[in-house]
């Protein structure tokens, strides 16, 4: 999402890896479906659905830069949080979770980067790694259809836009396939201190594109 808000613009950037979200979660969600703590998840998705339409919204009204940066800096919060060791310890409460999912919805509809917070959340819990990486997909196909079909709504694909999501789908997939190979080896505790730096380097990135 970075690199691609730097070669075309966060409007752009946010179709595109919203277009390749489609084949991705299709891919990952039958292998991880039993993983997914659905009872945790469910209201996550649900209440994404209710915010994505006016992070949609926003996209098209405000500067998408200055979102990017404040995501960055809540991002880059919480994951220093995490890193301290913090968890919760009791499960959080159904409010909590509809708050989290409406916000990750807004984020998403805004600027595809509802991703993060989601992880965060998460790794928070006593969730395990498979639990963890099964809560983000299970999650995703709540959002990821309602974003194709709101962006359609709202006119903002284009010829160059479906053209470079077709370009970029081969090499994606093949992204995603390697880290699920090298993902059976990762314990627990690799699993937290590799996805706790990509949020950070995410982080960061948002901050300085």
């Amino acid at each position: 999402m970075p690199i691609l808000a730097i070669l075309y613009g966060p409007v752009e950037a946010v179709i595109v890896i919203t277009l390749l979200e489609v084949p991705a979660t299709a891919f990952l969600l039958p292998s991880v479906r039993r993983h997914a703590n659905w009872r945790a998840v469910m209201p996550l998705g649900l209440a994404s659905l209710v915010t994505i339409p006016l992070g949609g919204w926003v996209l098209v009204l405000l500067e998408a830069e200055l979102m990017q940066q404040a995501i960055g800096v809540l991002v880059l919060i919480f994951a220093a949080l995490l890193a301290t060791g913090w968890r919760y310890r009791r499960p959080p409460s159904l409010p909590v979770m509809l708050g989290v999912g409406g916000l990750s919805g807004f984020i998403g509809g805004a600027a595809n980067m509802s991703g993060p917070l989601v992880v965060v959340f998460l790794l928070a819990g006593q969730n395990t790694a498979h639990q963890v990486r099964a809560g983000i997909m299970a999650y995703f196909s709540f959002s990821t259809l309602l974003r194709v079909a709101l962006y359609t709504g709202l006119g903002l694909y284009s010829i160059g836009t479906l053209l470079l999501a077709a370009i970029l789908t081969p090499p994606y997939l093949i992204g995603i396939w390697t880290g699920s190979r090298l993902f059976r080896g990762v314990s627990d505790r690799h699993f937290r201190i590799v996805v706790l730096t990509l949020v950070s380097v995410m982080g960061i990135a948002a901050l300085l594109w």
